[in-house]
């Protein structure tokens, strides 16, 4: 069972859900030599967003809690797309 862009889910309670990914940008400092060319989007199933990494330090964070960082370095390549496993927040 897949979600289809742009589809709605409701669970049990009555809450909705879409299968796509909103990312952004935090600290988007253009560089004379690589510039800033997107800082934020959205990520449909079955799509994927690749960056790659042109600076000797980059930070990358799920949730923006500092503890769960990924960090990664010139060259390297970062691949962001929707998961197949839903997350479930409880409050």
């Amino acid at each position: 069972m897949g979600f289809r862009p742009g589809e709605r889910r409701e669970d049990s309670k009555g809450n909705r859900s879409e299968a796509r990914l909103a990312w952004f940008v935090r600290e988007a400092w253009p560089s004379p030599a690589t510039g800033v060319e997107l800082t934020e989007g959205i990520i449909n199933r079955d799509e994927e967003l690749v960056i790659t990494v042109r600076s000797d330090h980059l930070v990358v964070f799920g949730d923006g809690i500092e503890d769960d960082r990924l960090e990664a370095t010139w060259g390297q390549d970062i691949r962001l797309r929707v998961a197949a496993q839903r997350l479930r927040l409880a409050m």
